[in-house]
């Protein structure tokens, strides 16, 4: 079998919507690969494609002649040196094995300020759980992705408020404390000042410094509020705080048009899953992390 990995301009990225959505669901109902699950159908799958900014994401459509057998792609930040990689999705068992030996040269090649490519396949996902690891991936932690109805939330939280700009060191400090590895920084906490598609909120003490905080979005593939992160001070836990910025969180969703809050939520925590399900998240898939460092990072 002879293939090739044709690297796509962004003009070209939606009309993979309808590759992606009949190859990454499987039978059961169930997907391949999480990252590349972007809604329940192809408008929306081609909506968040087109969505995407130009200069952090990368996608390769896989021929076989002139048919398309496969695609593989990513989201990186260039800042954090991380890509997330998206499939690979493929037609047909066999091109997945042709495959392996291609894709990661090829991203390395292609993306050489990256030094980790991650991926979150499906964890009851056999198949591309073994081409992983197959591929030199080391296995990292279960991740849990979690929903809840928003209901009829508070119309306000006291004492969840959305952040302004002097609340931002602070939080930023606790943030980095609490998830050293974290996806989000100092940029994406400014960003969401006052924005329109994500909300930073904080809740503060008696002397109105922060003592907790969370990040969302709005997800409008999936017609849902993300939850980044959410985090609380260690000497302030068990006072209500984490349910009192959900509850914020909800009322935000709410707020637009939005029926459910979202979250993931790593195996190593869980006091933070017990938080989410007494709030009524349940879960609805788990993804395997995957993590691989590129060869010039060796």
């Amino acid at each position: 079998m002879s293939m090739s990995l044709v690297r796509l301009p962004p003009e070209a990225w939606p009309a993979l919507a309808e590759f992606i959505v009949r190859c990454n669901r499987r039978p059961d109902g169930g997907v391949h690969c999480l990252h590349a699950a972007q809604g329940d159908d192809v408008a929306s799958h081609a909506a968040e494609l087109a969505a995407l900014p130009p200069g952090e994401a990368a996608f390769w459509a896989v021929m076989e002649g002139t048919e398309q057998v496969g695609v593989v792609g990513c989201e990186f930040d260039p800042g954090l040196q991380r890509a997330w990689i998206r499939g690979p999705l493929a037609s047909a068992a066999g091109v997945l094995d042709a495959l392996r030996p291609m894709v990661g040269p090829t991203l390395e090649s292609a993306l050489p300020a990256i030094r980790h490519f991650d991926a979150f396949p499906s964890a009851d996902d056999a198949l591309l759980n073994e081409w992983y690891a197959a591929a030199g991936y080391e296995p990292q932690q279960l991740h849990r992705v979690l929903r809840a109805p928003i209901g009829t939330p508070p119309l306000t939280v006291q004492g969840v408020r959305r952040a302004d700009a002097t609340h931002v060191p602070a939080m930023l400090a606790l943030h980095e404390s609490l998830f050293p590895t974290a996806y989000l920084g100092e940029a994406d906490f400014r960003r969401a000042l006052g924005a329109d598609d994500r909300a930073l909120l904080v809740a503060c003490g008696d002397d109105d410094a922060p003592i907790g905080y969370l990040h969302l979005q709005d997800n409008t593939s999936d017609q849902e509020a993300y939850i980044d992160y959410l985090g609380v001070m260690p000497a302030q836990r068990g006072r209500g705080i984490g349910r009192a910025l959900l509850d914020a969180a909800a009322a935000w969703g709410a707020a637009r048009g939005h029926g459910h809050l979202a979250l993931t939520v790593r195996e190593d925590r869980p006091t933070a899953y017990e938080l989410y399900r007494r709030a009524g998240f349940v879960q609805i898939s788990a993804g395997r992390h995957w993590r691989k460092p590129a060869a010039a990072a060796v």
